[in-house]
Parts: structure tokens; sequence; C-alpha cells
């Protein structure tokens, strides 16, 4: 009988410890959470383009590349993740943020991060969306991915045919004798 009070006891406190332990986070704790989860994760070593300079180009922070990751998944590009409305989350629910950044995992879109993307609980994840959601929207169009086998959409740019340049006649000097 002590021993089923005892095992009782120590299950009823590590119920009460978790429960105690596990504050929730003001809004403010969870952006700055947010913000060095992407960090840690590297999402902004792809999320943003790389200027000509070879480093992060910060005036379009977040806002996507067209760097393509190529694999057996086929060619992936790192999405805009500013809460720019036409081309970047921001008309997109906070689940569908959740969602999109798991899936791109479990995909295999993301295969090097995976291994962070799953340890990631459901407060840490909520956590990266209010810190994106905190960034300045920046429309920045990423092109599609590619699947395995297709063939990407090339854009034909409609040209003119240039005139035939003449070459102009050289004026022959010749040298008397």
């Amino acid at each position: 009988m002590l021993k089923k009070v005892v095992v009782f006891s120590m299950v009823c406190c590590m119920v009460f410890l978790g429960v105690a332990c596990s504050k929730k986070l003001s809004k403010d704790e969870m952006i700055e959470r947010g913000k060095y989860l992407i960090n840690a994760c590297g999402v902004l070593a792809h999320h943003t383009p790389i200027g000509k300079d070879g480093k992060p180009d910060l005036n379009k922070f977040m806002a996507g590349s067209e760097t393509g990751y190529k694999g057996v998944w086929g060619v992936s590009y790192a999405k805009n993740l500013t809460p720019d409305n036409d081309t970047g989350i921001g008309m997109m629910t906070d689940e569908d943020v959740i969602n999109m950044i798991k899936e791109e995992g479990i995909n295999g879109k993301a295969p090097l991060y995976y291994d962070y993307y799953r340890s990631l609980t459901e407060e840490d994840l909520k956590s990266i969306v209010a810190y994106l959601r905190t960034l300045t929207p920046i429309a920045s169009k990423i092109p599609a991915d590619i699947k395995p086998g297709d063939v990407p959409k090339v854009v034909e740019k409609k040209v003119e045919p240039k005139k035939p340049v003449t070459p102009a006649k050289k004026a022959t000097t010749k040298k008397k004798k």
C-alpha cells in the first residue's frame, strides 16, 4: 500500500511540476523566442537573398530567394516570409504558416533543416510566426518550386529584330608618290 502511495505521489509531483514550469509566454517573449529560433535554425541564410557583395541583402530581409535548391524533390526556392499580402505570408493564417513550415520538412523540400523543424514544439512554431509578423512587408515574387521531371517554364521575351547595320564606307586616302 505504501508503495502505491509513493508512486501516486511521485506522479502527482511530476504533473504539478510540468504544469507549473510551462509558463505561457507573453507576446513580446514569443517574438524574442521566434527571432532566436529563426537565427538558430539558419532560416535567415536561405530566405534572404545574397547581394552582389556575397553577403545577405538586408534590404530584402526574409523576402525569399531566387536561388534554387536542387535535389531528389526537384528544385525548391526559399519562400518570402515577410508579411507582404501578395507575395509573402500576410494573407496566411498562423496555422497555415505553421503547416507550411512542417510540410517543407516532411516533403523533403528543406532536407538540411528538417531535423530542426521536427524538434520544434507548437509554442516554438507559434513564436516563429509571431516574429515573422513583425517584419517589414517586402513584395518579392519567388519562382514556383519545380517537381522532379518537370521542365521549368521559360518566359519568352519578344525581341524586335535589329535593323541591319551597313558599314560606313571607309575613306581611302592614297599617298602620292
